[in-house]
């Protein structure tokens, strides 16, 4: 039986190109060892999908909505059009290079850099001519997908706690203190102290309410506390 849209779930998945069979990304901190894509500064733990939600990519996203259930292992096949894109030529683009150094842009081949808010790789420069392109870089790649539903969270506490967890992965879920008065229809949230300066905090917070109002039950009422104590 499908698992219903809306339903928070975590799961394990490698993503690979298919024709290569390189590592593309993987929950799991083994296989990135072993493919030595291990990243010191990653948090390597299951991936929070909300069912619907469409923060993975498509085909992965419709295999779940569609055929997941919990601790079984798939392995699927996603086009480009459903994975990363098709390759588009009209986003391979010809600049002038003084125009770019006088933008401060110094275009080095295989060079990742942004021009007008958009994300390009350097693939030639030559004759004052640099050649850029901004199609994502597996576009036209078909990518091979091995995931596993590892939980589905039942919990409204532990759904709140993922939220927040997602947004800030360094803080375990034990350093966020949720609590959910049903009669009040309310839910509190106690933030960890070594987030109180962070810059995008209120931004942080509106887009949990947000996620907490769309996706758990029927509660009416957010409070967010930050505690201040006197040391000594």
């Amino acid at each position: 039986m499908p698992i219903p849209k809306n339903s928070f779930i975590l799961i394990d998945y490698e993503l690979r190109t298919k024709d290569t069979n390189e590592l593309i990304d993987t929950t799991i901190e083994e296989i990135a060892k072993k493919e030595n894509k291990y990243e010191a500064e990653r948090v390597y733990e299951p991936l929070l999908v909300i069912v619907g939600e469409n923060r993975v990519i498509q085909g992965l996203e419709e295999h779940i909505e569609t055929s997941a259930e919990p601790n079984k292992e798939y392995e699927i096949v996603v086009p480009p059009e459903k994975a990363y894109g098709l390759r588009d030529p009209s986003k391979v683009k010809t600049y002038n290079l003084r125009a770019l150094l006088q933008r401060n842009i110094a275009p080095e081949v295989n060079k990742t850099v942004e021009i007008d808010g958009q994300i390009g790789i350097v693939k030639a420069v030559s004759g004052g001519r640099v050649l850029i392109d901004f199609n994502h870089p597996l576009a036209g790649k078909t990518i091979l997908c091995r995931y596993k539903v590892v939980k589905v969270i039942e919990d409204a506490t532990e759904k709140v706690k993922w939220l927040l967890h997602r947004r800030y992965r360094r803080s375990p879920l034990d350093r966020f203190n949720v609590s959910v008065d049903q009669d009040k229809k309310a839910i509190t949230i106690e933030l960890p102290k070594e987030l109180y300066l962070d810059r995008d905090l209120q931004l942080v917070k509106a887009l949990i309410v947000e996620e907490i109002y769309r996706y758990i039950g029927d509660l009416k009422t957010v409070v967010y506390i930050e505690k201040y104590e006197k040391e000594g």
